[in-house]
């Protein structure tokens, strides 16, 4: 399986688990639980040999039936498609037959087989049968008669003409049959499972219907869900080596996806997360003070920060295009470069929008409510610039919002502590956002834009910077009062000031040259700072 495959699964799988998961919340009933609860219950079942044996038997019936239908349908096929003379005596009975509906051969087949394998595999191969037959016939009929006229005028002899032409030209539609059938045996197995038998998937899920198990129901149609993408992509697997001429103009330039993930990582800037995700990591090792938070906790706030992130980050480069092309600092990036186009960061920020609700809606459904207006602050700060100079102060709002939803998720209010540490954030992210901006001042003056360095000059920027910083100081500092933390949180927040005056040493109203250093190198060790010191503040207690 290639990555476009992958990630095409892995894209429909996270959209799958979202619609999943809300209409769970829509329904709040029993019968159809989260799909973090199936996730565990199937992981449980993974450590039981009942739910293997069921499985192991519903997978050697699939194999069997479409083994034995394809060793009778795929030879018989290719002497109808190829040989006129069979076809006109053959074809008759083929489409006399092949629209009976074959599950009500259901009774007769267990009357005379019994409820053993025998009938259901018989069942299944009646059912595919056909299927692949009339595809490996019509595979070979749509072969141009000039191969094999060429093939005779050389004086290939028949055996030769069906090795080298016929069953190539056969195999392409005979694995599209097979594809096609992996469906419909599943669906055959499991009416045949649970109508008449002991065993299998299809017995263990209408079991637990009958026990009112619900989340075993979701366990074995996960299983057969696993057990029907593992055949596709065998038979994929199989055609591919099979079938080389049919795939190769298909193949995916080497590296190309890649390159393409990067192009997406670097147009978000992914490696900026590290300015404020210690910040909710942080809050975390708060909040774990009082709750017990567990590792599928962390893993969701984590993918909700990083969803959150790109999704306004995408937006944003969507919405000031126009000025990007304008502004010759930013004009190489890569919607004015042609790197990227509009629709592709469109999608990609609907993408990331929908993990941020997904990953919400997997922490609590207070969260998911919540995941809407936080979007709407994120995608919104973007506009802020155009009428006021204070949208540096919502661009710290929209990422300090981070601690809060981290608190929401796992006490389902927000402390005093942690809103403390939301304001150290907010101040903290406002203030070096203004430093940022002192590069743009006459761009943003030329094009109408808003900000305080556009507006007031470089010199009251700066001092605002400042005055924004050390708000965020103390309101780290506080954190030692309210939390009780050890006096290794109080070293780590000396660390943190001492790195604050360096930054603000570095840019100056005389030279702007080493803005870059300030906010890339030393904000990312002051964020990683924050979480080194609540951390062995909360711990070396």
């Amino acid at each position: 399986m290639n990555r476009h495959r992958l990630l095409g699964y892995a894209m429909s799988l996270a959209a799958c688990l979202l619609i999943w998961k809300i209409a769970s919340l829509v329904l709040n009933s029993v019968i159809l639980p989260g799909p973090e609860q199936t996730m565990r219950a199937f992981w449980a079942a993974l450590g039981t040999s009942l739910f293997w044996s069921h499985f192991i038997i519903s997978t050697f019936r699939v194999l069997a039936s479409i083994a034995l239908a394809w060793v009778l349908a795929f030879p018989l096929g290719i002497m109808i498609g190829y040989n006129r003379k069979t076809d006109r005596l053959v074809s008759p009975l083929i489409f006399l037959t092949y629209p009976i509906p074959k599950m009500v051969f259901l009774p007769v087949i267990i009357l005379l087989f019994g409820l053993g394998d025998l009938s259901k595999i018989l069942l299944i191969t009646l059912v595919v049968f056909f299927q692949i037959l009339v595809a490996t016939k019509e595979g070979v009929s749509g072969l141009d008669r000039k191969y094999i006229d060429s093939m005779r005028s050389m004086g290939a002899s028949e055996r030769d003409i069906i090795k080298d032409v016929v069953i190539p030209a056969a195999l392409p539609s005979c694995f599209t049959a097979l594809r096609i059938v992996t469906g419909t045996s599943i669906s055959v197995l499991f009416f045949a499972e649970s109508f008449a038998g002991s065993s299998g998937l299809g017995y263990m899920i209408m079991s637990a219907w009958n026990w009112g198990q619900y989340d075993q129901i979701y366990v074995g149609i996960v299983a057969m869900s696993l057990l029907g993408i593992s055949i596709y992509e065998v038979f994929t697997y199989l055609e591919r080596r099979c079938c080389r001429w049919t795939v190769a103009e298909e193949e995916t330039p080497k590296g190309r996806l890649w390159e393409k993930i990067v192009t997406y990582a670097h147009m978000i800037k992914i490696s900026h997360t590290v300015f404020a995700l210690p910040f909710g990591l942080a809050a975390l090792v708060v909040l774990s003070e009082d709750h017990a938070i567990g590792a599928e906790t962390i893993l969701w706030v984590i993918v909700a920060i990083v969803g959150a992130r790109s999704a306004a980050m995408g937006f944003n480069r969507v919405i000031d295009a126009s000025y990007d092309r304008k502004n010759p600092r930013t004009a190489d990036r890569h919607i004015p470069s042609g790197a990227l186009s509009v629709r592709e960061a469109t999608i990609f920020g609907i993408l990331s929008a929908a993990v941020f609700v997904g990953a919400a809606a997997m922490l609590s459904p207070l969260c998911f409510l919540l995941s809407f207006p936080v979007l709407v602050i994120l995608i919104g700060y973007s506009y802020t610039k155009r009428f006021t100079s204070a949208s540096h102060l919502v661009l710290g709002i929209s990422i300090g919002l981070m601690p809060l939803g981290a608190s929401v998720a796992v006490s389902g209010t927000i402390t005093p502590a942690i809103a403390v540490l939301s304001l150290a954030l907010t101040t903290y992210i406002a203030g070096f956002d203004i430093l940022y901006a002192c590069q743009d001042i006459d761009f943003d003056r030329q094009a109408g834009l808003r900000s305080i360095p556009s507006r007031m000059g470089v010199t009251p920027a700066l001092l605002i910077s400042a005055g924004l910083h050390v708000v965020s100081l103390i309101s780290l500092a506080s954190l030692y009062w309210l939390l009780s933390l050890s006096l290794a949180y109080l070293f780590g927040v000396a660390v943190i000031a001492g790195l604050f005056v360096v930054e603000h040493l570095l840019v100056r109203p005389s030279d702007l040259s080493k803005i870059n250093v300030a906010f890339f190198d030393v904000n990312s060790v002051i964020s990683i700072m924050v979480f080194v010191a609540v951390a062995l503040g909360a711990f070396l207690i």
